[in-house]
């Protein structure tokens, strides 16, 4: 039931309230309608005006949030949290450096805040400044309702120092695409003579196992080995020094698993024609703006030659404005994704767990970013360190979609010029686009 106009607010608290009980059960256009009734006579409350940029931002409104951040900050500088807030704000509009200063101006006052560190991070690692963003990027275990939770072990963490010999405990932390990004890393600390043990996601665990170096996978919420020592797999960039420079960017590191690639054989077989994955749609946390919008993607479907198979796994039949195959009841785990990856001759994708996991099995990726990317990503440029068989297509500008769909669909008329009908496996998979 929404708020009834028959209800008796009079004062600002009370709408305040009304509103913020709203919010809480998610009800966001109605939380902003009462705010926006509310406006002249809350006009001068800090609270307010910080409260309806809470709602705004939820609704991924974020010039309007800003605008009402900023309203707060103007009746009470102090705020620290509302500045936060606007740092998030301002770093989805693409404005950067004042993002940064913002949260600049809450560590001169409050050097323990642990969001506007968090913030920081974020975006010195956006700009490439990894060195420090890898430092900042650790007071994630301080923030609060940070998505994974600080795992306490009886042994130490370890930073880095010599391991030969002994047995350490990597475990994920965050989403399916953090792990498959990260999971690098783990064969350089088998190389350095130590046993590993990878904690991770289950259906991230028939694909981690293909991971050289003898690494012994188990799933969340199983029972342990002991070991020696233990580390969050997102520190592990810090303590290996890692640079733009210096990325550990082989690919492929993950393969499909033998069992996954015989089934997917018999799915999809070798045939004519060129076979192109979709995966268009992600989770609306914690990037709302990330997903494509399916009625976008229709110039897609205008280049002739191509196959289309969905890659997403929550889909049961797709609903694309032209024809696509959809396996999401087979799509059990993501080693099935992988091998139904190495059916296929390009991935286009938006930033999900696809991305990352189509980018470390070395397949030919496009990925298709909102104006205001990932920190992984980069603020510009077509190509990324992180994966040298990915290509990146940017918006130009909020709420792009259409125009960069035609982009990456111009593109792929070109990609299918140069290769005829020849499948990937044939023709190599080398970069054609500079």
């Amino acid at each position: 039931m929404g708020i009834r106009r028959s209800w008796s607010l009079r004062s600002c608290d009370e709408y305040l309230a009304a509103a913020m009980s709203l919010h809480d059960a998610g009800r966001f256009p109605e939380a902003l309608s009462l705010y926006d009734q509310a406006r002249t006579l809350c006009a001068g409350s800090p609270a307010f005006w910080n409260n309806r940029g809470n709602t705004l931002l939820e609704l991924n409104r974020l010039g309007d949030a800003a605008e009402s951040y900023g309203a707060a900050l103007a009746l009470c500088p102090t705020l620290a949290d509302t500045r936060v807030a606007l740092a998030t704000c301002l770093q989805g509009l693409g404005r950067v450096d004042e993002a940064l200063s913002e949260c600049d101006t809450v560590l001169a006052a409050h050097p323990g805040h642990a969001e506007a560190h968090w913030n920081r991070g974020l975006l010195l690692l956006l700009t490439g400044n990894y060195e420090k963003g890898w430092e900042e990027y650790e007071w994630r275990w301080k923030k609060r309702r940070f998505t994974s939770p600080r795992r306490q072990f009886g042994v130490p963490q370890w930073e880095g120092e010599a391991i030969s010999g002994r047995r350490i405990l990597i475990h994920a932390e965050q989403g399916f695409g953090d792990t498959i990004q990260f999971a690098r890393y783990l064969p350089r600390i088998a190389g350095q003579g130590a046993e590993v043990i990878f904690e991770c996601h289950p259906p991230l665990v028939s694909l981690v196992g293909s991971l050289p170096g003898g690494i012994r996978v188990v799933p969340f919420g199983h029972p342990l080995p002991p070991f020696d020592l233990h580390c969050p797999l997102l520190s592990l960039p810090r303590i290996f020094g890692t640079t733009l420079a210096t990325v550990p960017s082989q690919v492929p590191y993950l393969f499909e698993p033998a069992d996954k690639r015989q089934f997917w054989g018999s799915i999809l077989p070798v045939t004519p024609g060129l076979k192109v994955g979709l995966c268009w749609k992600g989770k609306p946390y914690p990037d709302p703006g990330r997903s494509c919008p399916t009625d976008a993607l229709a110039a897609l479907g205008r280049v002739p030659g191509v196959e289309f198979s969905s890659l997403q796994m929550d889909e049961e039949h797709t609903r694309l404005p032209f024809p696509c195959d959809g396996f999401a009841p087979l799509l059990l785990d993501f080693g099935d994704t992988a091998a139904l990856i190495g059916r296929l001759d390009l991935v286009i994708t938006i930033d999900t767990a696809v991305a990352h996991l189509a980018g470390a099995l070395g397949r030919e990726t496009w990925v298709m970013l909102p104006s205001a990317p990932d920190w992984r990503w980069g603020r510009q440029g077509s190509t990324t360190p992180w994966y040298p068989n990915v290509w990146l297509f940017r918006q130009e500008g909020m709420d792009g979609w259409e125009s960069l769909v035609r982009k990456v669909s111009d593109a792929l008329a070109q990609w299918c010029a140069v290769r005829g009908s020849v499948p990937a496996s044939d023709a190599g998979s080398g970069r054609w686009l500079r």
